[in-house]
């Protein structure tokens, strides 16, 4: 399905017994926008959380929109208020659920609650068409690995193979630079903690990740490799 800009390619609304299809049609939603599997599976794990959300702390059921607006896939799920709430029931925020997780999986989120009910915005860029790849250099007695385009599912092994290889010759001093990242998943947030934990094993080694963009440091505020 060709999709513009700007474009609604969802509006579905959901309860408790339609949770698990509404994770299935966006899956799929989002593989027909040009989503990556990995970024997808973020995407759907994020909105099933939010509407996990809506059914328990909101009136049992909700309503999903999802727009591809200029490369962007936008996902606003709106809880349709507490029944019987006065003031309205807010949605907790807890480590590893729900709003906390949507905050790290997604680009951007906005929380909005009023008398009608909660509503809850995320974004999820979709990969630029430029090719990705992995660079390795060699600047004042350092390997330099310098990253362009995408850190996914396609890219992550070749991040981790790379950094383990050079590990192996021992003491290794290690840049990953990132200032070229342009799109990431959860896979390659995984690449880039099994990369600095393989690192840390080595007493004489040292990696340190440089030019991560600002718009991709906050998802790895728990993380203090980043310089």
């Amino acid at each position: 399905m060709a999709v513009g800009a700007d474009t609604q390619i969802l509006d579905q609304p959901f309860d408790d017994g339609s949770l698990h299809a509404l994770r299935e049609t966006l899956e799929a939603r989002a593989a027909e926008a040009g989503m990556p599997e990995g970024r997808a599976g973020d995407l759907v794990i994020c909105v099933h959380e939010l509407a996990t959300n809506a059914v328990r702390h909101g009136a049992g059921s909700g309503r999903l929109r999802m727009w591809n607006q200029a490369g962007v896939l936008r996902c606003e799920v709106a809880d349709g208020g507490s029944a019987g709430a006065d003031p309205p029931a807010s949605w907790p925020y807890q480590h590893g659920h729900g709003l906390w997780l949507a905050r790290h999986l997604s680009e951007e989120m906005s929380v909005c609650s009023g008398p009608e009910g909660t509503v809850v915005t995320v974004e999820f860029p979709l990969p630029g068409a430029g090719p990705s790849g992995l660079t390795r250099d060699t600047r004042d007695g350092c390997t330099v690995l310098e990253l362009t385009g995408d850190l996914d599912f396609r890219t992550a092994p070749q991040v981790v193979g790379t950094v383990r290889t050079l590990l192996a010759a021992g003491g290794a001093q290690l840049v990953l630079d990132l200032t070229g990242l342009e799109f990431w998943d959860s896979f390659g947030i995984v690449a880039l903690i099994t990369a600095q934990q393989a690192a840390d094993d080595d007493a004489a080694a040292a990696l340190v990740v440089t030019g991560l963009p600002d718009r991709f440091r906050r998802r790895l505020d728990d993380i203090t490799f980043t310089r």
